[in-house]
């Protein structure tokens, strides 16, 4: 269709130039006409078919490119960060995090089957640990069903499954870091980012425009980190199932069977007395997030058992974006209340609470400012910070450039 209007278009203008030219050659003796016609029609012949060649090999250049993009999509993303707090009077600036991403489509069906991979990589994270986080291969055949191998991120919770260059505040909450294996807080001392090698399943039904009601993941672990071999012949399991009743809500219930390798320090500080190789490291919950293109409301609890201890914690975070004509982008407040129980039966005297408070701006696609107040408190006040005080103030400042 593009060659046509751009055949017809030439054809029109050299059609308007042969006829001016015709006007005014009306008083030209007429044996001199074929000769005339001969002059114009050549050059006008040889401009289509200059025309033709130069959008034939756009066309070539466009379908190329199409393809390279299907098999690979290179992005990612540096963040700088500056930190302060008086819990111990530090004041740093660092770079949080520099990600480097490589994904794509190895087919696409026309039924819509795919099989799509993912290499994902931390560049801060060199020379202490590897790089790699994500190292996947999946396959959905149809909606209802898929499988994906490798080193994944863990559907477990809303708040892990979130990437850290689109998550609305810097810190994510007690809950996940210690019970969802997000940071080197994890009650079990796994640093493992929410992510884990294994094999997981996933699938939706009752599909909607974009999305589908009632979805599922069922996924076998390794369970104790990311870029090591299991180190006991137990394997998590983890169960999640989604129901989204409309398109910017969804509500889950999740389940985690593990056993883990625990440091003996800790498996006596959690009064266990069995094999350290085989503790048990249960996790449970549910929550739920919704997000539109003005605000977002998301709340989670999460529970675990880690030999003999209970823990549990919740959040529950708000959010609202603004939008103005003058103004380029868009930028958003928001909010959270942040609580964590490492023993959960003695909640009174071993608790955490945290309130915090997140300004953003996102003037650009590939450009986020984000500044964070926190006040964290142990609710015993059995511990103390550094400062002898059994609360602290952190001010935290992020800058995200993505490409």
């Amino acid at each position: 269709m593009k060659r046509f209007y751009i055949t017809l278009l030439a054809i029109i203008a050299i059609s308007a130039t042969a006829f001016a030219t015709d006007g005014k050659q009306t008083t030209t003796p007429q044996e001199d006409a074929p000769a005339q016609s001969e002059v114009q029609t050549a050059p006008a012949t040889d401009k289509i078919a200059e025309l033709e060649a130069r959008l034939t090999k756009a066309e070539k250049r466009a379908a190329t490119w199409e393809k390279v993009k299907q098999y690979i999509k290179i992005s990612g993303f540096v963040q700088a960060a500056y930190d302060w707090t008086d819990a111990d009077n530090s004041s740093t600036f660092h770079v949080r995090r520099a990600r480097l991403d490589f994904k794509g489509d190895l087919y696409r069906g026309k039924k819509g089957a795919t099989v799509d991979y993912r290499f994902y990589f931390d560049l801060a994270r060199i020379p202490k640990s590897s790089p790699v986080l994500d190292m996947w291969v999946r396959y959905r055949p149809v909606k209802e069903f898929g499988v994906q191998f490798g080193q994944f991120k863990n559907k477990f919770s809303f708040e892990a499954s979130i990437s850290p260059s689109k998550y609305d505040f810097i810190d994510y909450s007690y809950a996940v870091c210690r019970l969802a294996k997000n940071s080197s807080d994890d009650v079990l001392g796994i640093n493992m980012t929410a992510r884990d090698f294994g094999i997981e399943f996933m699938g939706g039904f009752i599909h909607k425009e974009g999305y589908s009601v009632l979805n599922y993941n069922v996924a076998i672990l390794n369970g104790n980190g990311m870029n090591i071999k299991d180190n006991n012949k137990s394997k998590d399991i983890m169960a999640r199932l989604t129901v989204k009743p409309m398109k910017e809500l969804a509500i889950a219930g999740y389940y985690q069977w593990g056993e883990n390798v625990l440091s003996a320090a800790k498996a006596t500080e959690y009064g266990w007395t069995g094999s350290a190789d085989y503790v048990t490291s249960h996790r449970w919950g549910g929550g739920l997030d919704y997000t539109t293109k003005k605000c977002f409301v998301r709340g989670e609890y999460i529970g675990g058992m880690t030999a003999n201890l209970h823990s549990a914690g919740a959040y529950v975070s708000g959010g609202y974006k603004f939008y103005a004509q003058k103004m380029p982008g868009y930028a958003w407040l928001g909010a959270m209340v942040d609580y964590f129980a490492l023993d959960a039966r003695n909640a009174k005297n071993n608790s955490d609470m945290r309130y915090m408070i997140c300004a953003g701006y996102q003037p650009i696609k590939y450009v986020r400012l984000q500044v964070a107040y926190s006040l964290e408190h142990h609710l015993g006040g059995y511990k103390m910070f550094k400062n002898n005080r059994p609360f602290c103030n952190t001010l935290k400042v992020l800058v995200t450039a993505s490409f």
